[in-house]
């Protein structure tokens, strides 16, 4: 029981690593990419532009990406 709980919880951990690393990499990226073209714009602006590419990197790149290094091994 505790051997199944700590190989959950171990793997749990992996999939948030992995998660949260990846989204902070890919929101940096995507603003970093969106600098020259948003120069002067406000927060809600660049937001509203930076939020669909997110939404995508984050369900068809991080997502997947920690499902598979964040499964019990």
């Amino acid at each position: 029981m505790i051997r199944l709980f700590s190989a959950r919880f171990a793997s749990r951990l992996r999939f948030l690593a992995v998660a949260i690393f990846g989204a902070y990499a890919a929101i940096n990226l995507l603003l970093a990419a969106l600098t020259p073209f948003t120069a002067g714009w406000s927060t809600f602006g660049v937001t509203a532009l930076a939020v669909p590419p997110m939404v995508l990197a984050m369900v068809y790149g991080v997502i997947p990406i920690a499902f598979r290094f964040g499964t019990p091994r």
